[in-house]
């Protein structure tokens, strides 16, 4: 047990059940040995049959009355103790911080305010953002009304400016970013997402070439109390879900060092006055030999056990910072880790780069690589077989939808 989580006793509670719920709560465990309190509408597969995870099932969590009556239990079920809450992805991060005066002192809700947040996640005005602070992103265009009237060329990425609308609403052919080939499919992706609900401005933006292992992610922890940063950590992009709801959820990230990305970073959390835990993703484009930004998070990223398997975890930066109130330096992070959702045979199937699958070759035999389901403290045999039937599961995935370039 360290010494932090003696002389300071906390509650972690977090909202959502997905597998980055589950890779902050084992952060939490391996630094703390403490559980994790997850509020989530039903048990799933990432967060079921753990023994690290304390559940309190609330399926309207939209309801605020009800979702406030859980949150009272939990301050019940933990007198005199500080708890702190996460949002496991945008929606549950937002409601955290649309609600945070609600919550009684002895609760923490480590997020930045609705103004700030809206601001730099909502993809419309960050792009402005970057303009300002002169990062590199995409050309782009904002559509309200249809136009074929574009400022380049096809193939072009097609995607909502209001992620938190978008994710709220469920349709055949819905896609979490769509690729539009040609005109009459730019105007098919329109008219599909207008005729289902979505009221928001559309992002058209050219499509900037190259697998997915031109992709990155960057993990960005800023302190509330100085509003200076203390952790930079990239990973690169092996392998992404190319399954049309999944679209872009990461499969392998190899953490590493990246110098080309600092500058832009420390523009960028300048310019949006952006504190807690960030994650940006962003794409290397060969052409200026240069990343491009496509987008802020304003929360953990759900593929961030990248960041903890690299030597960072993440849940004591929020400890140390929010709670032990120490004074941090800045860590940008050089070591290397791989995360590793899918089978190795099947990573290194479509991985086309020979260094690339050199390196993944030399990560396994190394020990470096990990699974963020998979814990080693984890013992019950459903559980195992969750994790293992979900790896193995990618085959019939990537067999129904191969990544393409």
């Amino acid at each position: 047990m360290s010494e932090e989580a003696n002389s300071v006793s906390f509650v972690p509670v977090i909202v959502g059940g997905n597998r980055g719920a589950y890779s902050l709560a084992r952060a939490f465990y391996e630094a703390y040995q403490v559980k994790t309190n997850i509020i989530s509408p039903m048990i799933i597969g990432p967060i079921g049959n753990s023994r690290i995870i304390k559940h309190y099932i609330q399926p309207g969590i939209d309801d605020l009355d009800h979702f406030f009556e859980t949150i009272q239990q939990i301050g019940r079920d933990y007198p005199n103790m500080k708890k702190i809450i996460f949002g496991a992805d945008d929606r549950y991060a937002e409601l955290l911080i649309r609600t945070k005066d609600r919550f009684s002192d002895d609760w923490i809700v480590p997020y930045v305010d609705e103004a700030v947040f809206l601001r730099a996640t909502n993809k419309e005005s960050f792009y402005s953002i970057c303009e300002k602070a002169g990062v590199p992103y995409p050309k782009t265009l904002v559509m309200d009304e249809f136009s074929l009237d574009l400022p380049f060329e096809f193939p072009i990425i097609i995607k909502p400016s209001n992620a938190i609308m978008y994710q709220g609403l469920h349709f055949d052919g819905k896609e979490k970013v769509f690729i539009g080939r040609d005109e009459k499919d730019l105007e098919r992706i329109y008219h599909l997402v207008r005729e289902n609900g979505y009221t928001d401005n559309l992002i058209l933006q050219e499509y900037v070439p190259g697998d997915d292992t031109y992709l990155g992610v960057v993990t960005v922890y800023t302190s509330p109390r100085d509003k200076e940063i203390k952790l930079i950590a990239f990973g690169q992009i092996l392998l992404e879900d190319h399954t049309p709801s999944a679209i872009g959820n990461h499969l392998t990230i190899w953490a590493r060092e990246e110098k080309k990305i600092v500058a832009s970073v420390q523009k960028l959390i300048a310019e949006t006055e952006f504190y807690g835990f960030s994650n940006f993703d962003v794409k290397y484009d060969k052409r200026k030999d240069d990343y491009v930004f496509f987008e802020l998070n304003g929360r953990l990223g759900v593929s961030n056990y990248y960041v903890t398997a690299s030597g960072n975890n993440v849940a004591k930066y929020y400890v140390e910072d929010c709670i032990a109130k120490k004074k941090l330096g800045l860590t940008i992070n050089k070591n290397e880790a791989l995360f590793n959702m899918t089978p190795k045979n099947l990573l290194l199937k479509y991985v086309d780069s020979d260094a690339l699958r050199k390196k993944v070759k030399e990560l396994y035999k190394e020990g470096k690589v990990v699974h963020p389901l998979d814990a080693p403290f984890e013992v019950s045999p459903k559980r195992k077989f969750y994790v293992l039937a979900s790896k193995f599961n990618y085959y019939k995935k990537f067999r129904e939808h191969p990544p393409e370039e």
